[in-house]
């Protein structure tokens, strides 16, 4: 989510949902192992290491790391640059050297934020039977601005800060550049080995379960935290000073925690949390059993409104000032991207209905049952933005492109979030919330770990439904208005065969 994204405001209880048994899960094979070891300075705003990736590789001859860091290290001009970054961010620095592919020295070739590593040794392709590992070394000075990877005087947050393998799809590799609009990341599950040394007036959370680190002080003044964490599409880090506080609660077997600073609203801060907790709760029964043992919503600087990673958000400070208007919506939205991001992941640079707009109708199908008049504002809005498209159909806009092609954010909130969700929305209305909540469980369930394609989910609407989805998903989805008839009548269909 970001932070121009569409709000309303509302207030959360915690629920009192039936804890289902955790399904059963195969283990993933060939996950990638990101084994890291950094050092991280909070008064300088300094952060070095190195990184161990050992993977299986799907070209013999390369493979591309994103390093996403060293986009913050040119000034980067534009109307939508300084809505994510604000007016006058300020540049960092990164650095990468001492690449080596299984021990042996190799020379990367910088294109922008990537890294291509040759893997062929003397011309010979590597090989693709066993696994192989790339070690590089890294420093950075933070960048400081609004978004994702910045500080202030209290916390510095890092997302998408180390380096991580690019994707390889049907389509080749995925090199896309650094976009302004939307989250622009495709990332595969992994596992992450992360020992971060910081000083030892400082706390932190993490991707990881952070409970269960082992603590050590290797040096006077400092400590030394080993996170561990399997099967997450990244991993995003917090160091706070003492400032910070956080309130605890249990949702089944994961631990919530909500994380905010001397001078917020206590009150604001605990609605955050039980919004937290309960959505949490909610999802987990809805949509399928949440894998992590952790889940942390932290207050950041910034202003990104709310940004997702596996079992941790970013929520900016105007979520913890008295009677925030915003903030349980952002909660709720943040939470149930850990189904539809973290779960099942996507191409977010192309595709991001597929994540962005499930996510918003989750969130609004939990707000309408716990706070029917507020819900019901926020699917009215939703629906009044995603239904009336002229304009978007005069300037060939649709939700199912790149975000490369989106010229505003308001296009964007409105296609991607607004449209996908008033779709969603209207199915339910057919079907029924029981019967969709069945099928997005069984989609969870089919993808869970996995990068599911906009073809994968009409394939899945399809044979859900009993007959063929295409000219409703290219109604909503691609705006074609000439499927505007057949898709009302495939929708009414759906409905009176759900009413037989």
């Amino acid at each position: 989510m970001r932070k121009w994204a569409f709000w309303l405001g509302c207030s959360c209880l915690v629920m009192n949902l039936g804890w289902p048994a955790k399904a059963s899960e195969e283990p993933l094979l060939q996950k990638p192992l990101y084994q890291a070891n950094v050092h991280i300075d909070p008064v300088k705003k300094e952060v070095s290491g190195s990184i161990a990736i050992t993977f299986w590789p799907k070209d013999p001859k390369h493979a591309y790391l994103h390093l996403y860091p060293d986009v913050f290290t040119k000034r980067q001009d534009g109307m939508l640059w300084e809505e994510l970054l604000g007016k006058e961010p300020g540049l960092g620095t990164y650095d990468s050297n001492k690449l080596t592919v299984d021990g042996k020295a190799v020379a990367g070739k910088k294109t922008g934020h990537i890294l291509e590593i040759p893997l062929a040794a003397e011309g010979k392709p590597i090989s693709e039977t066993g696994p192989h590992k790339i070690e590089l070394n890294f420093a950075m000075k933070l960048p400081h601005n609004d978004g994702r990877m910045s500080y202030d005087e209290h916390a510095i947050w890092l997302g998408n800060w180390l380096p991580i393998l690019a994707v390889y799809d049907q389509g080749g590799w995925r090199l896309d550049a650094y976009e302004p609009v939307g989250d622009p990341f495709y990332s595969e599950v992994a596992d992450y080995e992360v020992n971060v040394t910081f000083p030892a007036g400082y706390q932190w959370a993490s991707t990881a379960p952070d409970k269960a680190a082992e603590v050590i002080a290797p040096s006077k003044g400092e400590k030394t935290a080993r996170l561990r964490v399997k099967d997450v599409r990244d991993f995003a880090l917090v160091v706070m000073d003492a400032s910070y506080q956080s309130t605890e609660s249990k949702a089944g077997d994961t631990v919530v925690r909500t994380w905010w600073r001397q001078g917020d609203d206590v009150q604001q801060a605990k609605q955050n949390h039980q919004a937290a907790v309960s959505s949490l709760a909610y999802f987990h029964q809805n949509l399928g059993a949440y894998p992590y043992t952790e889940y942390d919503v932290i207050r950041t600087g910034g202003a990104i409104n709310g940004m997702e990673y596996p079992a941790l958000v970013f929520l900016d400070g105007r979520h913890f000032l008295a009677n925030a208007e915003y903030a349980i919506d952002t909660v709720v939205h943040e939470t149930a991207h850990q189904w539809f991001y973290g779960l099942v992941g996507n191409d977010q640079l192309r595709e991001a209905w597929l994540d962005e707009g499930f996510t918003e109708y989750a969130t609004i199908a939990f707000l309408t049952e716990q706070y029917p008049l507020h819900g019901a504002e926020r699917v009215r809005r939703r629906l009044a933005n995603g239904t009336f498209v002229p304009l978007y159909v005069k300037e060939h806009q649709r939700p199912w492109q790149a975000l490369t092609e989106f010229p505003a954010n308001q296009y964007y909130s409105d296609l991607v979030y607004s449209r996908t969700t008033s779709m969603l929305w209207l199915l339910r209305g057919a079907w029924g919330e029981e019967r969709l909540y069945d099928v997005l469980r069984q989609y969870v369930a089919t993808y869970r770990y996995q990068l599911v394609s906009g073809e994968q989910w009409k394939a899945f609407l399809t044979k859900a439904a009993g007959e063929d989805a295409s000219a409703f998903l290219d109604y909503w989805m691609n705006l074609d208005m000439s499927q505007q008839e057949q898709a009302a009548a495939w929708l009414e269909r759906q409905r009176e065969k759900q009413q037989k």
